[in-house]
């Protein structure tokens, strides 16, 4: 599931020269537009939370009122598996947002995460010591770390950072008219049902860079609108 990057900067456009308000270019746009993607992305965990806790104290709904599942199919586009080589039980990560969960042994056993400070005392006694059987790992910068050592692979279930959105173009090189390029384009990977917040967001960054505080205002109101029905 994607959203068109076209369709987004097309209505982007559309609003702000309604009123000559100003025009972004594809470059502000694309800048703009990974922007926006992260923060949806990063709301749709807090809803997602505010979600499960409004169903656990008997206010949530099943079939289409079923909150959680939607907000859970808007971070599922960006679920991913990766399978790690360790060397002396380190390994190389890939770039994530959030991990699900880390296992080893062909996913039979899950492997616990700890603090790197925990791990000395983990080692200080035979009955906390890691083994192969209760594996555990640490994360320090781009890199993981499990103990013991003596394991080669894991997998590892994570949210993904989102590829950067790219409207692409070419231009006439009479006219100097901008043309969309398809080919070469990357689209926003949010659910669909996210593209009107996605546009709101945009046209709220865009009213900086073109310097109009009535663009951010038009665009907070509709988004704040959008809040209230929502909830």
């Amino acid at each position: 599931m994607a959203i068109s990057v076209d369709n987004v900067y097309t209505k982007v456009l559309s609003i702000l020269n309604k009123e000559s308000r100003g025009f972004l270019t594809p470059g502000e746009f694309n800048k703009i537009g990974s922007q926006v993607q992260l923060d949806l992305l990063d709301k749709a965990f807090y809803d997602y939370n505010r979600a499960i806790v409004r169903q656990s104290a008997g206010r949530g709904g099943q079939g289409y009122a079923d909150i959680p599942r939607k907000i859970q199919d808007k971070i599922d586009p960006f679920y991913a598996t990766s399978s790690i080589s360790l060397t002396s039980g380190v390994g190389t990560l890939p770039t994530f947002y959030n991990i699900i969960n880390v296992s080893a042994d062909s996913r039979l056993t899950d492997v616990e995460r700890i603090e790197k400070s925990k791990l000395s005392f983990l080692l200080s006694s035979p009955l906390t010591a890691p083994s192969t059987t209760f594996p555990i790992y640490y994360i320090t910068g781009s890199t993981i770390t499990v103990n013991p050592s003596s394991l080669s692979t894991i997998q590892m279930d994570y949210v993904s950072v989102p590829a950067d959105p790219v409207w692409a173009n070419t231009i006439d090189s009479t006219t100097g008219a901008l043309t969309f390029d398809s080919a070469n384009a990357v689209d926003f990977t949010l659910h669909p049902s996210e593209e009107v917040e996605l546009v709101l967001g945009v046209l709220k960054y865009a009213g900086v860079v073109i310097k109009d505080p009535s663009v951010i205002q038009m665009a907070t109101q509709e988004d704040n609108i959008k809040t209230q029905l929502e909830n």
